[in-house]
């Protein structure tokens, strides 16, 4: 899932789909594998609690 921002134009961070932060927020939307690489290659920060980048398989 990605997280957008208030203005819902840039991008806050990405989470896993059974993040209860992303859940909680309400300004997530379903996002596909490749979008969520994307934005984190894009510097879009990965979610503390749920950590995308590792369910991903993406090591820094």
């Amino acid at each position: 899932m990605i997280q957008y921002g208030l203005n819902r134009t840039n991008l806050d961070a990405v989470h896993t789909g059974d993040c209860w932060a992303a859940a909680k927020s309400g300004r997530c939307r379903p996002a596909s594998r490749e979008q969520a690489v994307d934005a984190l290659a894009q510097q879009v920060p990965p979610c503390i609690h749920c950590r995308p980048d590792t369910a991903l398989g993406i090591l820094e």
